[in-house]
Order: C-alpha cells, then structure tokens, then sequence
C-alpha cells in the first residue's frame, strides 16, 4: 500500500496521545485498526465512515480473530485512522494544528 511506512509511523508517533489508547495493550495491537482504516478510506473515499462501517466492522472481526481489541475498542482508532486521510482534524493530534470556532 503506497504510503503505508509514513501511515504507520505517524500512528507509531501519536498512538499514546490518543485518549482510546489502552495504556495496557501498546501500539502493535492497535497496528491492525490504523491500517484497515487508512485502506478503507482509500477504497472508498467520498463516503462517509458511518456509512461503511458495519463492512470494516465484519472486514476487522475477519481479519483480527482472537485479538485482544475487539471491534468496540477498536472502532476509535479505525475512525482516527480514516480521519486523518480524509483531512478531519482531531482534537487529540496536536501535530496538525488546530481549528476556530469549535
């Protein structure tokens, strides 16, 4: 996947920022959530998350079985991933600045 080193180093950098991060399970179990929602959001861009995501729910439980992240602790770190390629800025990524009027 083109773009995948700078996605996953991003998300190596800013994963113990984020407020879903279980301080118990570190960056490697949440590697698979950041990448399926980085690749779904390429797949089908122009759509809004809600609108897919019970597909990347099932494409999760598929991919992840016996994972220590289910999809409901998952979930957060999906949707941060496809956030950020779709250009929503969080509150919690601190790196990219901020916006006016929230």
């Amino acid at each position: 996947m083109a773009g995948s080193t700078s996605d996953e180093n991003y998300w190596r950098e800013q994963h113990s920022k984020q407020s879903y991060a279980d301080k118990a399970l570190g960056y490697e179990h949440y590697e698979p959530a950041y990448r399926l929602g980085t690749e779904a959001a390429r797949q089908h861009a122009g759509k809004r998350f809600e609108e897919i995501e019970d597909d990347i729910a099932l494409d999760y439980e598929k991919s992840n079985p016996g994972s220590p992240l289910p999809w409901d602790r998952a979930r957060p770190a999906v949707k941060a991933a496809w956030d950020r390629l779709g250009g929503v800025i969080s509150p919690r990524d601190v790196d990219r600045g901020t916006r006016s009027g929230l």
